[in-house]
């Protein structure tokens, strides 16, 4: 196995990432990821410690938005990172949580008037002036910079990557990043396969061009417990019942009377009846779940559609996790 990374949400206390961290660059894992949250943890501080506890992996973004930060802001940002790691920060953005950001006022919905490929497409454009050192003068629809600089430019490249669900923008990141990011949690093989042909039919992409995704993962040396543990986890029963259209697990067995028991369970408010109806198919098409020879040979899959850079999300024993998925 080449290349694997670790991702987290920003729900752990930032004492303990650092230290999982430590343990992934002895491991040999090539980076460490967070997602942003809007009420949460602040990822900028999760990787400010992160780096500086390190010396050697690196860590990025996964990502920030683009309604809560100016690109101004961001580029200071991972300016400062990249300058005290020595060059190991990675910027990743998108447009952000669609469940979150409308209680901040922003209303993603209808996309015609958010327009996000456009702002993501403005954000990325400052963004590069002002890493590559230059004076940012910009009128957009979204953003506007007169004439500003960074006073401090970066002396080692950092790369960006867009994050997205949108065809659209999937396609259109060659022209815009140096990376994807295709999913921040859950994806079968067959929707990857997908995605990475979209990056694929856009002229501009090299061979450079970076294709990363997070992965729910769960590692028991019992594959029962393992899937336990993704039963019990909120954030998957959620999507499972009330967002991941069932057409998408339609390949892998699943049909509407399949999942009926689980989305009578969710309507009624209880959400254990609702994880434990989940079929075992719907798990192992989604996430990486159960012993490690088992998660290995799923990763692989994954590697073989077009995926790059893995991003193990670990949840329950993430140092099991860790230790049973390490590069070396």
């Amino acid at each position: 196995m080449g290349r694997i990374a670790l991702g987290f949400n920003p729900v752990y206390p930032v004492e303990v990432l650092v230290k999982f961290a430590k343990i992934a660059e002895a491991k040999g894992y090539e980076s460490v990821w967070m997602h942003e949250s809007l009420f949460q943890r602040d990822a900028i501080t999760y990787l400010s410690s992160i780096l500086s506890a390190t010396n050697k992996i690196r860590a990025g973004s996964g990502c920030i938005n683009t309604v809560t930060r100016h690109p101004t802001l961001a580029a200071a940002s991972f300016a400062t990172l990249s300058e005290s790691s020595v060059g190991r920060a990675i910027l990743g953005v998108g447009l952000g949580s669609f469940p979150m950001l409308p209680k901040i006022g922003f209303q993603v919905f209808p996309t015609s008037k958010s327009k996000p490929l456009k702002r993501i497409r403005e954000y990325a454009t400052i963004l590069r002036s002002y890493l590559n050192g230059e004076t940012v003068n910009f009128s957009g629809e979204f953003f506007s910079v007169n004439g500003l600089r960074l006073e401090v430019k970066p002396q080692h490249k950092i790369p960006i990557y867009i994050a997205s669900l949108s065809q659209n923008i999937i396609q259109a990141t060659p022209a815009m990043a140096d990376g994807v990011i295709l999913s921040p949690a859950l994806s079968t093989v067959k929707e990857t396969e997908t995605k990475v042909r979209w990056i694929e039919d856009n002229p501009a992409v090299t061979t450079d061009f970076d294709i990363a995704s997070y992965m729910l993962t769960s590692v028991q040396d019992n594959q029962e417990e393992a899937e336990k543990t993704v039963r019990n986890f909120y954030f998957f029963v959620y999507q499972v019942a009330e967002v991941i259209p069932i057409s998408r697990l339609e390949p892998y067995g699943i049909n509407e009377e399949k999942m009926a028991p689980v989305k009578e369970a969710w309507k009624k408010g209880d959400v254990p009846s609702a994880g434990s109806k989940i079929p075992r198919e719907v798990i192992d098409a989604l996430t990486l779940t159960g012993t490690p020879r088992h998660c290995m040979g799923r990763l692989e899959e994954y590697c073989m559609a077009g995926i790059k850079l893995p991003i193990l999300m670990p949840i329950g024993d993430i140092a099991r996790t860790v230790e049973a998925l390490a590069p070396n």
